[in-house]
């Protein structure tokens, strides 16, 4: 049953990990044009948790891995 004590087996987040998915996208979608509509929003979400689960944990890569997509 440890594996359910576990929040990343369940899809939960530490809140400093929540800081840092937050801070990420912040920062991609802090210079977007208004076009960036909630569809893209929710895709750059979406990449950023999927890359994050997959153990990309630093914010500086995160977001290098992630710019070009954003735009």
């Amino acid at each position: 049953m440890d594996v359910l004590r576990d929040p990343t087996h369940i899809g939960m987040f530490e809140p400093q990990e929540l800081d840092i998915l937050k801070g990420v996208f912040t920062r991609l979608t802090i210079a977007r044009p208004p076009a960036f509509d909630e569809a893209r929003a929710r895709s750059l979400a979406r990449s950023i948790i999927t890359l994050y689960r997959h153990g990309v944990r630093d914010p500086n890569q995160l977001f290098d891995v992630l710019q070009d997509d954003a735009s």
